[in-house]
């Protein structure tokens, strides 16, 4: 089922640099497909990207199994807002492609991503 996009609360908003990101985040939901059942994770601050100067937008998709999988693209901090427009085509092929892997796994290899090591079988050694 679709997700709609959910409107940017002002009271999130408390610089620029936020606003920015918010306006980004619903750039890119507003250009994905329809089925893809992305969400937008916004306040979300995790910054592993080895690219200082960049910006990262997190999204979430979901499994039947109840696995959720962390999705993001960077965006370069500079970028205009017309520029983050052209370059949306990309941006979301991106996302979708991600999105697509994580739903191709089979519900066991998400319970393994999940569990980590205590989900492989215990076996006899030499097994």
């Amino acid at each position: 089922m679709p997700c709609k996009r959910p409107p940017i609360d002002p009271s999130d908003v408390t610089s620029a640099d936020e606003s920015t990101d918010a306006q980004i985040r619903s750039l890119v939901f507003d250009a994905l497909s329809g089925d893809t059942g992305l969400r937008p994770l916004k306040g979300f601050r995790l910054d592993l990207s080895a690219n200082r100067g960049f910006r990262k937008l997190f999204y979430s998709a979901r499994c039947d199994c109840g696995t959720a999988a962390l999705l993001s693209v960077e965006v370069a901090r500079d970028k205009t807002l017309e520029q983050v427009r052209e370059a949306l085509p990309e941006l979301t092929r991106r996302l979708e492609m991600q999105a697509n892997s994580f739903r191709k796994m089979s519900c066991e290899a998400h319970r393994s991503m999940r569990m980590g090591p205590a989900a492989a079988p215990m076996g006899r050694p030499g097994e």
